[in-house]
């Protein structure tokens, strides 16, 4: 079998690692991270699930940050708070683990008629070509891979990109289709059900179809059916072991050890919580609150850039220009959300105690039961760190659906399909407490005057339906109706940042979201840099702008005045 290691590291052997390393690497093989040479194609297909998600895994710090799903405190000024070497991991992740190992279960797979496989990983390297693209524009795919042969590969269109990933989605659901072998010993994703493999692949040619605004495709895709169903959702789910390895989902171990935990965003719990006159369900799932409401005596704790604590009278005019009612400082001082505004990178109080932090939703934390206290006790509360991955719910479908009848047209349609993907995201986050964090549900949380354990704070089908109609009613008073399913799709993607990103580079909405604490900020990106590990090796490659728009990003170069 020929190698198919990339080289897009460029000659990384020479200036990675250091000679002994280089030595060891050559001496001694690995039995956990196998080669396209030495492993069978049950090893390579487990090391390309995991590394799929690890490819994804690598999106958030930057996706998640710019789309308001947790505080931006990377920097204040937007072209200094990302460097290219904050790309580095994903660049590696991609180019140099999970793309020669997929292109060795293909090769492989192929050869030995295991099409499952195969067809299982071609979808897989389509979305993360897919993925790559979305990130940083044009990306080296033709010219990849071929060893010493080419050791500066240029750069593709990421149209071009994308419609080779296309045809690779294609070919896989047909190599689902073909297949007589038996399937994986170990799937993570489906089980070994080619049918839901395929319900995948079709949906992620549907994000396609979405993110180029290619209605025909969209529609046919529609109704054709065979997509992602809530019984189906694309996902990764993680483990609860805390050594050799950790199968914990990140976020968890974030909050859930011995760190404080990354801030949270002040807009999206205020939204959250008080936005629409009505709690969202989905909020004590997504975060934990350490304390019932934040305390003021001790200023010490906080660094609000205008004012010493909390103070609205404090509130930037450019935060109220935005929305009249955009929190500052704390996401809801009354209620206990306490997190940070965007672009607020100043340094660290002693505030790790009063934070709100990662919930059971997605990242397998604690249900927020009204327990209140510290997390960070060395990986033992709430879900253990067994939360998931959410790559693809089917309520995405929905959301999109009322994208592209927004775009159509056709407002009515586009309600019922934001209120059907509200509801399946709440089903699928309430149903996801109970199954990740029962413990907090049985938790004694009061006694007196009577026994109140944890499940008592489950929001209820009245509280569903309260809070639906009082976004519904938002939804027909508002002049800009996708600014409502905008803000709501932020909402339902929680945990994963490049589908939020990529909606507001895609939709430009929504625009009331909180602009950042500094007024001088510059240009929201509109992509990444490109990592270091490839501008600095690759003779033919020079450093791009964050203003430089992916191909199907088709909207003005100033979003708004918010973003």
């Amino acid at each position: 079998m020929k190698r198919i290691y990339s080289i897009l590291l460029m000659g990384f052997v020479f200036t990675f690692f250091s000679c002994g390393d280089l030595f060891e690497l050559d001496l001694q093989e690995n039995p956990n991270n196998p080669t396209p040479e030495t492993a069978d194609i049950e090893s390579l297909f487990n090391s390309v699930q995991g590394g799929f998600v690890g490819v994804l895994e690598n999106t958030q710090f930057f996706t998640m940050q710019l789309s308001r799903q947790r505080a931006l405190t990377a920097g204040g000024i937007y072209v200094t708070a990302f460097s290219p070497q904050n790309f580095d991991g994903l660049w590696r992740s991609a180019y140099s683990g999970f793309l020669p190992d997929a292109d060795a279960v293909i090769e492989l797979g192929e050869s030995t008629g295991q099409l499952f496989h195969v067809g299982a990983t071609k979808i897989m390297k389509g979305y993360v070509l897919m993925t790559l693209v979305d990130m940083f524009g044009n990306v080296p795919f033709t010219a990849a891979g071929q060893g010493s042969a080419d050791l500066g590969p240029a750069s593709d269109s990421g149209s071009d990109v994308y419609a080779a990933a296309e045809a690779l989605i294609s070919e896989g659901i047909s190599d689902l289709e073909a297949n007589t072998a038996p399937g994986p010993a170990l799937d993570n994703y489906y089980g070994g059900s080619a049918a839901d493999w395929t319900a995948a692949g079709n949906s992620i040619l549907l994000r396609s179809a979405v993110n180029k605004g290619d209605q025909a495709t969209f529609n046919q895709l529609i109704t054709d059916g065979g997509l992602i169903t809530a019984s189906s959702d694309f996902q990764f789910q993680y483990g609860s072991n805390r050594d050799n390895p950790d199968s914990r989902h990140p976020l968890y171990v974030n909050s859930y050890e011995v760190d404080d935990g990354h801030y949270q965003s002040n807009w999206l719990m205020y939204v959250m919580q008080r936005k629409y006159g009505a709690t969202d369900p989905r909020i004590r799932a997504y975060y934990f609150r350490q304390v019932s409401t934040v305390p003021l005596d001790n200023d010490n704790r906080f660094d609000c850039i205008f004012s010493i604590g909390p103070d609205p009278t404090a509130t930037p005019t450019w935060f109220t220009a935005c929305d009249e009612d955009m929190p500052y400082c704390v996401g809801d001082l009354e209620a206990g959300y306490y997190g940070r505004d965007h672009g607020n990178g100043n340094g660290i109080p002693p505030d790790g105690d009063i934070r709100a932090v990662y919930g059971v939703y997605p990242a397998g934390g604690k249900f927020d039961n009204n327990s209140f206290g510290r997390t960070n006790n060395n990986g033992t509360d709430g879900g253990l760190g067994a939360g998931i991955h959410p790559i693809f719910p089917s309520f995405f479908i929905d959301f999109y659906e009322a994208e592209m009848a927004i775009k159509a047209g056709d407002e009515a349609a586009a309600k019922t399909h934001l209120a059907d993907g509200m509801a399946a995201s709440i089903a699928k986050v309430k149903s996801f407490i109970s199954a990740a964090d029962p413990n907090s549900l049985e938790e004694v949380v009061a006694t007196n005057p009577v026994v109140v354990t944890g499940a008592d704070f489950v929001p209820s089908a009245a509280d569903d339906s309260t809070y639906m109609a009082q976004v519904m009613q938002a939804y027909d008073e508002a002049g800009d109706k996708m600014e409502v399913i905008g803000t709501q799709f932020l909402i339902a993607s929680y945990g994963n940042g490049l589908a939020a990103y990529n909606w507001m580079r895609r939709t430009a909405s929504p625009q009331e979201v909180q602009p950042p604490i500094e007024q001088g900020a510059g240009a929201w990106p509109r992509s990444a840099f490109y990592p270091a590990v490839h501008v600095n090796l690759n003779q033919n490659v020079s450093q791009k702008s964050i203003t430089e728009q992916v191909f199907w990003d088709t909207n003005p170069a100033e979003l708004g005045p918010c973003y």
